[in-house]
């Protein structure tokens, strides 16, 4: 069950929560932010409507805990971020994926989409049926982004990883009203 009327994250709050998630508390296949921003985006907008057992566990790959106050603190986070993704979906043009950032040799910097991307597709997967079931027309041209992105490996260097970066927000959002849709028994019209 999500808290109601839970305050958005702030940046203080993000940045907790991909340092507990990449310390040696959480198992070896915790993920970092962007790779679960990207599975929670999944798990928001997928076609059905998921209970946070179902992705809690694998978010942060069976964590140890220091005390309570820090589990209770860092499910907290992870449900907030769920909360914040599905609200953020709901607007027109709310939603931003969370990318992660790496410097070249050059010290510039460049988006790295392909963990955020890897977890879209790894979120899929908890409705695995569902999605392939739909495959096809519009729902396919809305995945492809995310499917070229997740092959791709390191900072979006040149003007089509670009374009495909700049793609997601949108498809993610459209994606999201299309299972909305479904449910609603309408035809989709991402």
């Amino acid at each position: 069950m999500l808290p109601a009327h839970a305050q958005p994250l702030t940046q203080a709050d993000l940045l907790a929560l991909d340092s507990f998630l990449h310390s040696s508390a959480c198992g070896r296949d915790a993920m970092g932010l962007s790779r679960a921003h990207g599975f929670l985006t999944a798990a928001a907008s997928g076609p059905e409507p998921l209970e946070s057992g179902e992705w809690l566990r694998l978010v942060f790959d069976e964590p140890v805990f220091a005390n309570g106050e820090q589990a209770q603190t860092m499910l907290g986070l992870a449900m907030r971020l769920y909360q914040d993704i599905e609200a953020s979906l709901k607007m027109r043009d709310g939603f931003r994926p969370v990318l992660d950032f790496v410097r070249d040799g050059a010290a510039a910097v460049a988006v790295d989409a392909s963990a955020w991307c890897q977890g879209y597709c790894s979120g899929m997967s908890l409705c695995r049926e569902q999605w392939a079931m739909h495959t096809g027309g519009e729902l396919n041209a809305l995945l492809t982004p995310i499917f070229q992105l997740a092959r791709l490996r390191g900072a979006a260097r040149d003007a089509i990883q670009r374009r495909l970066c700049d793609e997601l927000a949108g498809n993610a959002a459209a994606l999201y009203r299309y299972w909305r849709a479904q449910e609603q028994g309408n035809v989709a019209h991402p």
